[in-house]
């Protein structure tokens, strides 16, 4: 059985321990720097070991897989040393600090020939991956131009706090490293082409926030009292023009100030034949549009979707499945490809180190152009 010892166990952490508990996975250690939620976690999920060093799991010969649930500034130490010691690694994006970082682990999971994952799970919704089968197949025609928006709102008070907007523990972006690498996920995804260019213009909407003196999770909001006034230099803003390919448009625009806006990626996709939008909110659902008869609107279901897309719409329709279950599929994806022995694959469907590479250097060039002001390249 594969032995699996999983990183951090604040949000994300237990996200990643209910979708392994799914799926029957054997988690033998859990590991977090505060010792509560460790101790919460190996508890909850009846894990025998517990500890608060992340080396209890990456040095620990017996553990096969490593899940990586670390702040940003931890991924590419723990990523790159998981692999050197011959474990396979998933880990949670964006998947290193700079552009240079992620190469080199995608480079040492070549060399060590890792099975890897980053959890890009927006892709594993039914319908998502259903308009990616009709778009492989020409059902969309030529793709004319992308537009895709995601607002929330966890950060819009001058009292909500998160590790993602210090620079030393997130690097150099907050939000288009956050929410813009899953959406450029997305849509390269969706389309099979590659952002190219990148026009980008952040910026940082609460400058100075009242840092709590004890630890917060990611969307926990605490009042003013017992807190700091410490600068914020991260954005919490992005507006990104792009091109697949170099002729294809697109806009995409993010930000964590939307009041009343929760989670909420949407993408619209424009062709020749067609065009698809997807929103979050309402994740069953692809939306069909056409010129000369009526709109359509497909609702997951198994028993008309193409059979790539299928797999992963597991209810009978009317049974909505949701963001769990979307993990839950990435994982499954993952751990198939360790029992197949495949090997450090650059070209799967599914997110591999190599996906999180791309990812970084997009998100390089759009920090690289908001700072020159000006259209630049994806190297």
């Amino acid at each position: 059985m594969i032995r699996v010892g999983v990183i951090g166990a604040g949000y994300i952490g237990m996200v990643h321990l209910d979708q392994l508990a799914r799926l029957g996975v054997k988690i033998v250690k859990v590991v977090d720097n505060n010792p509560e939620l460790a101790k919460r976690a190996a508890a909850k999920y009846g894990i025998e070991h517990w500890s608060t060093k992340a080396d209890d799991i990456v040095n620990d010969p017996s553990i096969d897989v490593v899940h990586n649930c670390t702040p940003n500034k931890f991924h590419f130490d723990i990523n790159k040393r998981s692999m050197e010691n011959g474990k396979q690694v998933l880990s949670e994006k964006p998947l290193a600090m700079t552009a240079e970082e992620a190469e080199e682990l995608w480079n040492v999971s070549v060399k060590h020939n890792t099975v890897t994952g980053v959890d890009f799970c927006y892709r594993y919704y039914p319908v998502v991956q259903e308009a990616a089968a009709r778009i492989a197949r020409g059902e969309l025609g030529d793709v004319r131009m992308v537009f895709g928006t995601w607002f929330q709102d966890w950060l819009s008070m001058e009292t909500d706090y998160s590790w993602r907007l210090e620079r030393a523990e997130n690097g150099m972006s907050n939000v288009t490293a956050d929410l813009g690498s899953h959406w450029f996920d997305l849509v390269q995804f969706l389309t099979g082409r590659k952002v190219t260019d990148v026009m980008g213009d952040l910026a940082t909407l609460i400058p100075i926030r009242k840092k709590p003196k004890k630890q917060v999770l990611a969307f926990e909001h605490l009042e003013a009292a017992d807190s700091v006034d410490v600068e914020c230099s991260l954005e919490e803003y992005s507006a990104v023009h792009f091109r697949l390919d170099g002729t294809v448009p697109g806009s995409f625009t993010t930000c964590q100030l939307c009041n009343g806006r929760k989670s909420e990626p949407l993408f619209e996709i424009y062709g020749k034949e067609c065009s698809y939008a997807w929103n979050h909110k309402d994740p069953t659902r692809l939306w069909i549009g056409h010129r000369f008869k009526p709109n359509e609107e497909l609702i997951e279901n198994a028993s008309i979707m193409h059979p790539e897309a299928a797999k992963f719409a597991v209810l009978p329709a009317g049974h909505p499945l949701g963001y769990y279950d979307a993990v839950m599929h990435l994982f499954k994806d993952f751990y198939d490809a360790i029992e197949a022995g495949e090997g450090a694959d650059q070209g799967s469907r599914r997110p591999t180190f190599f996906t999180g590479y791309e990812e970084m250097k997009i998100l390089a060039a759009i920090i690289e152009s908001n700072d020159k002001r000006r259209w630049e390249s994806v190297k």
